[in-house]
């Protein structure tokens, strides 16, 4: 997590700010045992692992390195990894990776390297109605699963029953891709579930 208000970087940040280049960095050992003492990687930070700016900057400086706020109290605008939106909405990180690059939630925003969510989106997520929450972990019910049901496509399908009645213009996928901000592909998969739905 990036705490609200402060700012991260990685390693190759951490170079730059010594005025070095990073395969410089890595070979002073001494001074990389001494960052790695006083400077803590960041909670849950891993692929990079990123430090804060202000810390970095403290040690680089030659002074004391001020300690981040312990246990802070949650923020709107705090940065958290696809992980710790998971643990926020309670599914798996690789359905929020999913739901971000298919256009059902914000894509996020990217630092050194990494993609970060607001906290108010993880938890305007975790609030979103659920049309299906699946079989349970463990489960040995082998029927096949219920389809869940896609929002998007519920309000396309009345869309397309007006567009049958002469109430508006036919649906059109490129229409589609400009309301919801998804891809050719994503509109063209909205516009068929929608068109299973009428059917």
């Amino acid at each position: 997590m990036i705490q609200h208000g402060r700012d991260a970087t990685d390693v190759s940040g951490v170079a730059k700010l010594a005025g070095v280049s990073v395969p410089t960095w890595n070979r002073d050992k001494v001074r990389r045992a001494a960052f790695a003492e006083a400077v803590k990687p960041l909670p849950g930070s891993q692929r990079p692992i990123l430090y804060d700016v202000a810390q970095v900057r403290a040690f680089l400086a030659g002074e004391p390195v001020p300690e981040l706020e312990k246990d802070p109290e949650p923020h709107p605008d705090d940065l958290l990894t696809d992980a710790e939106v998971a643990a926020v909405v309670g599914v798996s990180a690789s359905t929020i990776r999913d739901e971000a690059s298919d256009g059902r939630m914000d894509a996020g925003t990217e630092r050194a390297g990494r993609r970060f969510w607001r906290r108010s989106v993880a938890e305007e997520r975790r609030d979103r109605p659920k049309a299906y929450r699946g079989r349970t972990p463990g489960s040995k019910n082998r029927q096949p699963r219920e389809r869940p049901t896609d929002v998007r496509a519920a309000e396309v399908a009345a869309e397309l029953a007006a567009a049958e009645r002469g109430e508006r213009p036919p649906v059109t996928v490129a229409e589609l891709t400009d309301r919801y901000g998804v891809s050719h592909r994503t509109a063209e998969r909205t516009l068929t579930r929608a068109q299973e739905l009428n059917s």
